[in-house]
């Protein structure tokens, strides 16, 4: 079978993490980052502080599924600074600072 097209069988919990683990890697600025579950999305907020703060609320980006990479759902990516956590406004749908994960 060629690479890329297994059926990804990964929840959307262990792409979260996988994704995370990734980024962390990738940015070793990143201090720590937050999952917010839901069904349909990965939501992730990225705590560093090199990045400029931000006036009132989490603007994430938003990335298409990427299968090839063994991630099969759209992501929402925010890179704040760790002193805004929790005092930021999520973007709506998100729910509440109180259900951010640690991954």
């Amino acid at each position: 079978m060629r690479k890329g097209s297994q059926k990804c069988t990964k929840t959307i919990g262990e792409q979260a993490k996988e994704l995370a683990r990734a980024n962390k890697q990738a940015e070793p600025a990143i201090k720590k980052v937050y999952w917010f579950r839901n069904d349909k999305e990965i939501r992730l907020v990225e705590l560093e502080e090199t990045v400029p703060a931000l006036s009132g609320r989490v603007e994430p980006f938003y990335f298409g599924p990427s299968p090839q990479d063994g991630l099969t759902f759209p992501a929402g990516i925010a890179i704040i600074q760790t002193k805004e956590f929790g005092k930021l406004k999520l973007p709506r749908g998100w729910g509440s600072w109180s259900d951010a994960e640690e991954v």
